[in-house]
This record gives structure tokens, sequence and C-alpha cells, in this order.
């Protein structure tokens, strides 16, 4: 059964200062217990910033999980793509990936630009 969401996250800013007031509004937003890595600038693109972080999960069932990570998803943005098999006793595979490029899709936190999520 899953233990946590593994996630990754793209802020598009251009100093520390700016990435640091992005990320403290997002982990509140990611649920209880997230903790999340230093920041650093994007290699492709500097002008975007990445970090991961990861959320426990608990819940009894996996569909429980699957409903808290796409609920801390939902809290992040609209428009995500999200792919894997669901199982009553397995999760293997879920992921969601968000991008604000992509027509239709909206950040609800100021700078996020991308973001992904894994259910492992």
């Amino acid at each position: 059964m899953p233990s946590a969401i593994h996630w990754q996250l793209k802020f598009r800013v251009r100093k520390q200062a700016a990435f640091d007031k992005c990320l403290a509004r997002v982990v509140p937003l990611l649920g209880p217990g997230s903790v999340a890595s230093d920041g650093q600038p994007y290699w492709k693109l500097p002008e975007l910033w990445e970090c991961t972080a990861s959320t426990p999960v608990g819940g009894e069932s996996v569909a429980v999980q699957v409903l808290e990570c796409l609920l801390a998803a939902n809290r992040l943005g609209t428009g995500w793509h999200v792919f894997g098999s669901l199982s009553a006793e397995s999760a293997v595979g879920f992921t969601g990936v968000f991008s604000v490029r992509e027509n239709g899709r909206s950040s609800r936190v100021a700078g996020l630009e991308w973001a992904s999520f894994d259910l492992g």
C-alpha cells in the first residue's frame, strides 16, 4: 500500500526569496506532514526553480489514499493529466502532471508553473 505522495514542483521565479514565498504557500496545500526539499534553478530553464516534496498518506484503503492525493492536487491547480492503474489493493503507477502552459489549466498558487505527483 502506498505510504507517501511524491511531488515535483516548478515555479516561475527569478530569485531564491520569491521561490521561498511560493513554496511557503504550496506546502500547507499538499497536506499535513508535508516536507519540501531546498529549491534550485531548473537546469533547462533558469527562470524556473524546482524542488521535490513528499506528503505522508494515511487512510485505511487505496481508495482513501487516491482521494487524498487528488484533493491535494486540486488545491494546487486544475486540469491535471492523471495516469495509472487502480484496484482495491493497488495504486501502482498512479501519477499526475499539471502545466499552466496547456489550455484550460490554471494554478491556484501564484508562480506555480508545473507540478507532478506519484502515489508510491
